[in-house]
């Protein structure tokens, strides 16, 4: 992207898209920080494969997570969305106590990642202000995503939104037992990602990826038997 005056549309207000060598005049990280980005925001919508990350991290069973979240669903599907009113349940005194796990949403913060035309753009929303910047550049916007180790956050993110949009396109009812299959199934860390026992993945990347392959040649069918 290279045309200076192109801009997305958030919220009522123009964001210009950051590119990879642009420079950023950010820092994160537990210390030194106020962690406004944890305090008196909007919700984050989670995706499944953040939820196991948090569960793992918190030592928290997925049940025991939905009493700490707020949820409610759009077309069938769960919304699984982290409080940050007053303060996020996982902030402290000392910073984040699921740091290494935090979602992608915190990991960008104040940066967002948004589509547009089938692309996805990072951009600095003017409405977002962050405690960490610093007064001059001193690293590359691809340079400080990978310090704050993006990447994989990512693409397990692109993996979730093909799958959402592969199971709106069938148009699975809009009802409760949707939700609830899609919770059991799809965003519970502790259920088995697969029937078959010898289908045990270690990593949470495998893990969550053989849920989707799971829950695409399954759901469907249950949920129109339903």
């Amino acid at each position: 992207m290279n045309n200076p005056d192109f801009t997305i549309r958030i919220a009522d207000s123009d964001a210009r898209p950051i590119q990879d060598p642009d420079p950023v005049q950010l820092v994160c990280g537990i210390a030194g920080c106020p962690s406004n980005c944890c305090k008196n925001s909007a919700p984050i919508i989670l995706n499944p494969y953040e939820v196991s990350l948090i569960c793992s991290a918190a030592a928290m069973p997925y049940e025991d997570l939905l009493d700490i979240v707020e949820t409610d669903r759009a077309n069938g599907f769960p919304l699984v969305m982290l409080p940050r009113d007053p303060v996020c349940h996982f902030w402290t005194s000392q910073g984040c106590r699921i740091y290494s796990a935090r979602p992608l949403a915190c990991r960008l913060f104040p940066l967002g990642r948004v589509f547009d035309n089938g692309r996805s753009y990072i951009v600095l929303p003017d409405r977002n202000h962050c405690g960490g910047l610093v007064p001059s550049p001193s690293k590359t916007l691809v340079e400080y995503l990978r310090e704050q180790d993006t990447q994989t956050q990512i693409e397990m993110a692109d993996k979730w939104i093909a799958f959402v949009t592969e199971m709106e396109a069938l148009n699975l009812p809009d009802t409760p037992v949707t939700s609830v299959a899609f919770h059991m199934l799809v965003y519970s860390p502790d259920t088995p990602p697969s029937a078959n026992p010898q289908d045990s993945p270690s990593g949470p990347e495998a893990r969550f990826l053989l849920r989707l392959r799971t829950a695409r040649a399954k759901l469907p069918a249950f949920l129109k038997r339903s």
